[in-house]
């Protein structure tokens, strides 16, 4: 059973106050009307939402664990500190998408803007189409796999993490490498892609990760703690 919230005279309070309200007492909330509501369902712990059309900035900030989807497109910031949980989105999402991830599943089915997955700490993101530039910048963690092209200095900065490209790129950002794909990525991939719905073989992607861990010691320090540079 669903229920159902009209959001065109209401705001970003009301209209979360009612889906907590909701929330455990029906399968599945839709929710109509909410292109002009920023901060739409932040920080839920639990239950569905379909969103029937589009959504503001900051969707789904903070989730922690309810599976939310959108049929159209996102503004900025979308899932930003999201820690568990799934954020689908049917269309294209803004600048700032899966900031500051601790974990979860962000699937945007159009493109990503600028700075998609900064921080990144543990959460899946898989664009189907472009991504902007500095995608996966400062990532410490999790993975981010693009279908598409990607913009400038992909994976700035990145200390932990991967992200895997099936398309181009315009240039690396600074800490970042091509690797090869080991059988252990292949596998990854492989259960990602199959969840996913996507038909597109993992060897089909390109796989990025960090130069060094420690891009912000010097090369002679890290010589001396007996790691080298890696």
């Amino acid at each position: 059973m669903a229920a159902s919230i009209d959001c065109t005279d209401l705001d970003m309070r009301i209209c979360n106050e009612r889906i907590r309200e909701l929330i455990g007492t029906t399968d599945r909330i839709e929710i109509f009307n909410a292109s002009h509501i920023d901060g739409l369902c932040g920080g839920l712990r639990s239950g569905k939402a379909l969103i029937h059309g589009d959504v503001g900035d900051y969707f789904g900030i903070l989730n922690a664990g309810a599976e939310l989807v959108v049929t159209g497109s996102s503004g900025r910031f979308l899932g930003d500190g999201m820690t568990a949980g799934r954020i689908e989105v049917g269309s294209d999402v803004g600048d700032g998408a899966a900031v500051y991830c601790y974990g979860g599943v962000i699937r945007i089915r159009g493109s990503a803007g600028d700075f998609l997955g900064t921080m990144n700490k543990g959460a899946t993101i898989i664009v189907e189409g472009d991504i902007g530039n500095n995608a996966g910048t400062y990532m410490v963690g999790g993975d981010i796999v693009v279908l598409g092209d990607a913009g400038k200095a992909l994976g700035d900065y990145m200390i932990r993490g991967a992200i895997y490209i099936a398309g181009s790129y315009s240039d690396l950002g600074n800490n970042a490498k091509l690797e090869k794909l080991r059988s252990s990525d292949l596998d990854k991939l492989d259960t990602i892609l199959a969840v996913e719905g996507l038909n597109i073989s993992p060897r089909a992607f390109q796989k990025i990760i960090p130069a060094t861990f420690r891009p912000f010691y010097s090369e002679k320090t890290q010589m001396q703690e007996g790691g080298g540079v890696r």
